[in-house]
């Protein structure tokens, strides 16, 4: 079959043509791109929200702290990733913690969880909680007022046959912003 596109006008075809192969180029460049964004999303599957966190005080008295993060370890790996809300209330002397909890390479579940935490101490620099105690182990929060920072402090049981880990093993989790634990995701997926 014969072309006679612009038969007459050869260099117009020419032109034409070398815009085609612009345009395809392109197409297979923007591809790649989206392509490697999208192996960058399978590895973390979630956007963390940001890190904040809020004192609220009446005539000069600290009524409630609150906190919002991901909880993030130098020693743990970023195959779960974990995100919460924290408010603690002076009226009721507890912190209620509601969190979000991906796993990344297990299954990739997702499971919420609210705990309530009563208050061991509170003074106007640090909230301190009473021990959550689990089968396996048992967690603390502690919110640091003056440098507006949340950390939790799991302590590892590991009495029974089903626990893992290392009894008497001691993890502290810092509340931080999601990017962070999503890039701490994708340098292990890599």
């Amino acid at each position: 079959m014969k072309n006679d596109f612009l038969k007459h006008r050869p260099r117009l075809r020419r032109v034409i043509r070398y815009i085609e192969i612009i345009v395809v180029v392109s197409l297979l460049g923007y591809g790649a791109l989206m392509y490697r964004e999208l192996r960058a999303l399978r590895a973390s599957p979630v956007v963390l929200p940001a890190y904040w966190f809020n004192v609220v005080s009446n005539a000069g008295q600290i009524q409630s702290v609150q906190a919002r993060g991901s909880w993030s370890s130098k020693v743990a790996s970023p195959d779960v990733m974990h995100t919460t809300a924290i408010e603690c209330f002076k009226a009721r002397m507890q912190c209620m913690e509601s969190s979000a909890v991906v796993a990344v390479n297990d299954g990739r579940y997702l499971e919420s969880i609210q705990t309530i935490f009563d208050v061991d101490t509170w003074t106007d620099t640090e909230i301190r909680t009473k021990a959550d105690v689990q089968p396996c182990s048992s967690r603390t929060l502690v919110l640091d007022i003056a440098n507006k920072l949340a950390k939790s402090v799991v302590m590892n049981k590991a009495d029974e046959a089903s626990c893992k880990g290392t009894a008497g093993v001691e993890q502290t989790l810092n509340l931080v912003a999601g990017f962070q634990v999503n890039a701490e995701a994708n340098k292990g997926s890599k």
